[in-house]
């Protein structure tokens, strides 16, 4: 009995063993650099090792199989070493059209017959691994079959930096509504990226997420409270989502970050709301800011750019309300007072001091304000 438990302990080992082997055998890093004079992509695992470095703008041909042109004083430089077997292939351009060195093993070699079927082989790999000739690729495949036909392509793919270029790409065409909202059906379920998810949204015009739906599908999608308002500052300042107060709340509650928070609203031209809508957010917004700082901070942003008269900034005074230190509540109400300091104004700044700042030393400064 004790003798099977040992067999079968054994065997348990032996097998995780087996696993992590395999598993480390297809674990692959890939390291992707550029830099103003080249681009280079490196993809290794266990079983190979690709490099491939190129300068120049590289055209490919329509059967994917062969290079078609480089820019001048363009190259294309492919290493690949498979179970200790390396071939190179090093491309550039020329007066007369483009040059071949293919080498296999250290070896140079003729080019043809070997060093193009290679090229044929491995340029799908390269593709896919790669932006050269991205641009080609999209606009051949959107031409032949539109947004679902690129979409398709980046299936075969596994980096999110090459997976968000095509995206891009294909975002500068005049896509329909729905096929916007396919590439962002493919972002969110291919893209692990926060950075290179961000990248793609932004690519799309600010007055397509006027559907609140598809605004609020993308920052769900996001982690990052930074890359959460990278997104929402440039579509909030331009207005994109006016008149759907609800939802814009709702969005900046999506941000933990109190920081961020106060940035987002901070882009809202709130000039542009009327008085409902104005009174909407200062009751919305602020409560859901933690920090008294950032708080303050809305505030005042609302005060200086908030189109104001005395109605409008009494609004804000009593959204002071919400601010527990008596610091940062005064630092506010004296803002107010300085710049929208009508009588009738300057009354409610009073009443409201006096009610809810305990601090002498800040409720002088208020009243001293107020009373000028």
């Amino acid at each position: 009995m004790k003798s099977s438990m040992i067999s079968r302990q054994t065997f348990l080992l032996f097998y995780v063993c087996f696993l992590f082997t395999v598993s480390n055998s297809y674990a692959q890093t890939r390291i992707s650099t550029t830099t103003r004079s080249s681009s280079k992509f490196v993809t290794e695992n266990n079983k190979q090792k690709l490099n491939i470095e190129f300068n120049g703008d590289i055209s490919i041909g329509s059967d994917e199989k062969s290079i078609s042109s480089i820019s001048r004083g363009g190259y294309l430089k492919i290493q690949k070493t498979t179970f200790g077997n390396s071939r190179s292939l090093f491309i550039s351009s020329s007066g007369s059209g483009l040059d071949y060195e293919y080498r296999e093993g250290g070896s140079q070699k003729p080019f043809e017959p070997n060093g193009k079927a290679w090229l044929a082989e491995i340029l799908p790999e390269l593709l896919n691994s790669t932006t050269i000739g991205s641009v080609d690729r999209v606009n051949r495949l959107y031409a032949k079959g539109g947004a679902k036909s690129v979409l398709n392509l980046t299936d075969q793919m596994e980096s999110d930096y090459i997976k968000a270029h095509y995206f891009q790409l294909l975002l500068d065409k005049n896509l329909s509504a729905s096929e916007t909202s396919a590439v962002i059906d493919k972002t969110i379920s291919q893209i692990d990226s926060d950075h290179y998810q961000t990248e793609v949204f932004k690519q799309i015009d600010p007055s397509y997420f006027g559907d609140i739906n598809q605004l609020t599908r993308a920052v769900e999608s996001i982690d990052s409270d930074h890359f959460k308002a990278e997104l929402l500052k440039p579509i909030f300042s331009k207005n994109s989502i006016q008149g759907q107060g609800q939802k814009t709340v709702e969005i900046i509650n999506m941000v933990d970050s109190d920081h961020f928070k106060s940035e987002i609203a901070k882009t809202i031209d709130f000039s542009k709301l009327n008085d409902q809508e104005l009174q909407f957010m200062v009751n919305e917004v602020v409560p859901n800011i933690d920090s008294d700082h950032f708080k303050s901070e809305v505030l005042k942003y609302i005060i200086q750019t908030g189109n104001m008269n005395d109605d409008r900034a009494i609004l804000v005074v009593l959204g002071s309300d919400e601010i527990d230190s008596d610091h940062f509540k005064a630092e506010v109400l004296k803002y107010i007072c300085q710049k929208q300091g009508t009588e009738k104004v300057k009354t409610q700044i009073r009443k409201t001091a006096v009610d809810t700042i305990d601090s002498d030393h800040f409720l002088g400064e208020v009243l001293r304000c107020a009373s000028r």
